[in-house]
């Protein structure tokens, strides 16, 4: 089965509405089901990473994810800084500080010698062939077949192909949630996908989803028709990522990451380029809702370079005026800190 598209709204809106009509009962661990098995889902501008809508605007939230993967980090408490439920989501006890199926030391982990740094160096190898099909990084792991918890990889490999200027890329799923794991999937994998591109000094070209059960929870459709019902907005792509190697600007933003989610000094921004500065500047925003500073949140909104996020952030303005409104005498909340070393 195949579903082609521009943008991650206008895959959403596809299938979910092909699940609603046509999908098959199943009954999963997690629940009851309608599932539609082996399908592809192509996107034409994987830029077009994240939802516009109020269901579906998680943006921060599949930021903070992406950059836990980039990190190399399984700390439980950095990806619950931005996902609250992620522990129970994986069936991890009230006492574990590690994901053990988490992506990050699977992919980043290991420095120069990670899976992704020996693959970007596969492809860049000139003494190899330009159209090279060995550039696969391996998610899942036969270890996984004996999992401790509940948390195995839904992913099991990413694969990039160098064509002709552009960098394709494919990413294969066992299993996914089309309305809860996919909108986060897809963003965090164009954006690597995005950021390989860049460091080999190529375009980005087609994103390809292959997945082997893909369904909508019965718990979840009355959201997901909640989404439909809000209509799919026109894409909106994410500004491109600027030209050259992005590693020094993606260990800023990672430091920045970790300054803000733990009340820390930041790291100074001379020479970051306005792309990095909107990303650190959203990061910024999740903490600033926390602590009911609407203000400076507001400074953040007028701050940014790119529109593309405006009409996020202004949700999110929103969304505190209302909460302060209903709850005049609630205390500010302060910045998470930091539990687990990283």
């Amino acid at each position: 089965m195949l579903f082609k598209a521009d943008s991650l709204d206008d895959a959403l809106g596809d299938v979910v509405r092909s699940l609603l009509r046509r999908g098959t009962a199943i009954r999963a661990k997690k629940g009851r089901a309608r599932e539609f098995t082996g399908v592809l889902i192509k996107l034409s501008d994987p830029r077009a990473r994240f939802s516009r809508t109020e269901g579906r605007g998680t943006l921060i939230s599949f930021l903070g994810e992406t950059l836990w993967y980039l990190s190399g980090s399984d700390s439980l408490a950095q990806i619950e800084h931005y996902i609250a439920n992620y522990r129970s989501f994986i069936d991890a006890s009230p006492r574990a500080t590690r994901a053990p199926g988490a992506y990050g030391p699977r992919l980043f982990g290991g420095g120069e010698n990670s899976q992704m740094s020996r693959l970007l160096k596969t492809m860049s190898d000139k003494q190899g062939k330009s159209d090279t099909r060995q550039a696969v990084a391996q998610v899942f792991d036969r270890r996984d077949l004996r999992p401790i918890n509940g948390d195995v990889p839904c992913t099991t490999t990413l694969q990039f192909l160098p064509r002709k200027g552009r960098l394709d890329m494919c990413v294969t799923m066992r299993s996914n949630d089309i309305y809860r794991g996919f909108p986060g999937d897809v963003f965090a994998f164009t954006f690597i996908q995005e950021m390989a591109a860049r460091t080999l000094g190529l375009e980005v070209g087609t994103y390809s989803h292959f997945v082997g059960s893909l369904h909508l929870y019965d718990d979840d459709q009355g959201k997901a028709r909640d989404y439909l019902a809000e209509g799919i907005p026109l894409p909106m792509s994410m500004p491109p990522m600027p030209v050259g190697d992005p590693r020094e600007a993606m260990a800023w933003l990672l430091e920045i990451e970790r300054a803000v989610r733990c009340g820390l000094q930041e790291p100074p921004a001379s020479g970051i380029d306005d792309y990095w500065l909107d990303l650190a500047r959203l990061l910024r925003v999740k903490v600033l809702y926390d602590q009911r500073d609407i203000r400076q949140l507001v400074q953040v909104k007028d701050a940014m370079a790119s529109p593309v996020y405006n009409a996020f952030i202004r949700g999110r303005q929103l969304a505190l005026k209302r909460r302060l409104d209903a709850q005049p005498d609630l205390p500010g909340i302060p910045a998470v800190q930091e539990t687990v070393a990283q």
